[in-house]
């Protein structure tokens, strides 16, 4: 029997698993609430009644019960969701670690998940309107 050639799978965008605390990006919800991001969706279920809301280009894929939200965040806070596609510059989120340890098996191997997608990308003038 021949040896078979597996293809690398991409880790997806909101994990890192390169050492062993193992790093998820969390993007905070009340940011996009904030910032009013276009992005941001929201729908009334028509069976239920509640609201729900999400992201359009699926930054996270979790769609969030408005009236769960609004509770949670007026008793201290919703917390951030498992970030699952490309961020966008705007995105604001934080990198939750799921083990800590000491030792170089827990050194960081990626201090670059830590920033934003593409430096490039992020202009704090985007979106100011021109000084005539």
């Amino acid at each position: 029997m021949g040896a078979t050639r597996t293809a690398e799978v991409a880790p997806p965008p909101g994990e890192c698993r390169s050492c062993r605390t193992f790093c998820d990006k969390l993007v905070e919800l009340r940011g996009c609430l904030a910032m009013r991001c276009p992005n941001l969706y929201s729908y009334e279920d028509a069976l239920t009644g509640n609201r729900y809301m999400g992201c359009v280009r699926k930054v996270f894929r979790a769609e969030v019960d408005v009236d769960m939200f609004e509770l949670a965040e007026n008793a201290g806070g919703f917390g951030g969701l498992k970030m699952t596609g490309q961020p966008l510059p705007q995105c604001q989120f934080r990198v939750e670690p799921a083990f800590e340890g000491d030792g170089p098996a827990h050194t960081c191997l990626n201090p670059s998940f830590f920033d934003i997608a593409d430096p490039a990308d992020f202009d704090l003038r985007t979106g100011l309107p021109l000084a005539s």
